[in-house]
């Protein structure tokens, strides 16, 4: 439940592996932090997901608005939480089990992963990654799309079911 004295914020979480333009643009925001913790090489350091909270005036924000779309850069949420809480909140689902038992990584950040997730997943699946966050934005291909979750997974407002 959102707290209504909260102010909620909009972040990227960021697939730098993408498009060598997006590591550097994340550096230079100033709230940033990659999903993953460790030391890695440079390479891999420019190809890891990254969170970060939005300014408009940082030139991350205007290069997504302008650029994104198509692209698969990543997901954009909404969320009264902090930086550092929504980065911990993430960390949970950057690794799935599957029916096997393998553990593999999950890109749920990537638009073409998380909607089938979000679609074809449970409830007991799918609303744990929306607990920390009110809505997501995101292009899986064919526009820009939103999903919530009230109990059930809503898209552009509509019940999925009826938006997919």
């Amino acid at each position: 439940m959102r707290d209504l004295q909260q102010v909620s914020a909009w972040f990227a979480i960021v697939d730098c592996a993408r498009d060598a333009r997006l590591h550097a643009l994340v550096e230079r925001s100033e709230k940033r932090a990659c999903l993953y913790s460790g030391d890695y090489d440079e390479d891999t350091r420019k190809a890891l997901p990254y969170l970060v909270q939005l300014d408009r005036a940082e030139p991350l924000a205007e290069t997504w608005r302008q650029h994104e779309s198509g692209r698969f850069w990543g997901m954009l949420c909404d969320s009264d939480s902090s930086l550092a809480e929504l980065r911990r909140h993430f960390r949970k689902f950057t690794t799935a089990r599957l029916p096997d038992g393998e553990i593999v990584l999950f890109r749920f950040w990537d638009p073409r992963v998380f909607e089938p997730f979000a679609l074809t997943g449970t409830a007991e699946e799918v609303a744990p990654i929306f607990s920390a966050v009110a809505s997501f934005v995101a292009d899986p291909g064919g526009g820009r799309r939103r999903y919530e979750w009230n109990g059930r997974l809503l898209v552009n407002g509509q019940p999925a079911s009826a938006a997919a």
